[in-house]
């Protein structure tokens, strides 16, 4: 089963396009609202792919730049119609800029353009011991056999697999995973990682996910 993107809708001054949620919701996104710049650089996480941001004017552009050294993902900027601030937004590392007002269909087809531009460049599916990962389907199989995973689940397991063996902090997963604001929410991780426990199972099971979420996972024992 394909597990849906991640959105973030933020602005870098006081307003965010929060009325996008339900329109993106409805196309099939998991969608988190960040109410303000600092809100923002505390949700950026792994299970973000993209990120709609309301860039005011040129004031903010450093931190646009500052936005785009932190996030990996693919970043679409509103704004006004002002060719100079468009010009400087993409030199400050935006990947693309939406002139309001804006239509929901263009609006839609652009997003889809992004994360279509983003499955090209992810790698061909491989194995790590029982599992196998296809980054562009968005899909990993255990055993030979599909998980059923929601975002959490299937962006801890892809953590995990930047550096399998190697045993990854609570916090490190958490700010990955979800964002430095849940750094310390050690119930989120338990959570997600019984959620996983219940999927893998069979004669491998006590050989992946080594460690507990109190102290440290790993995909794989070192």
């Amino acid at each position: 089963m394909s597990v849906p993107y991640g959105i973030v809708i933020g602005g870098l001054g006081g307003y965010v396009d929060e009325y996008l949620s339900p329109l993106l919701v409805s196309a099939g996104y998991q969608v988190q609202i960040a109410d303000g710049a600092a809100a923002l650089f505390d949700t950026l996480s792994r299970q973000t792919e993209l990120a709609l941001i309301d860039l005011p004017g040129e004031t903010h552009l450093d931190q646009l730049a500052a936005l785009r050294n932190q996030y990996t993902g693919a970043l679409v900027v509103f704004g006004p119609r002002h060719d100079r601030l468009v010009v400087a937004a993409f030199a400050h590392g935006a990947d693309d800029y939406i002139v309001r007002p804006f239509r929901a269909d263009e609006l839609m087809a652009r997003i889809r353009a992004q994360l279509r531009r983003r499955q090209r460049y992810q790698p061909p599916p491989f194995s790590i011991g029982p599992f196998v990962f296809d980054m562009a389907a968005r899909t990993i199989a255990y055993e030979g056999r599909p998980l059923d995973l929601d975002l959490p689940s299937f962006t801890l397991l892809c953590v995990l697999a930047d550096a399998p063996y190697r045993t990854f902090t609570p916090e490190e997963l958490l700010s990955q995973v979800w964002g430095r604001k849940y750094a310390h929410d050690l119930p989120l991780l338990e959570k997600t990682y019984q959620t996983l426990r219940r999927q893998i199972t069979g004669e491998q099971a006590a050989n992946v996910l080594v460690g507990d979420p109190q102290c440290g996972l790993a995909l794989l024992p070192s």
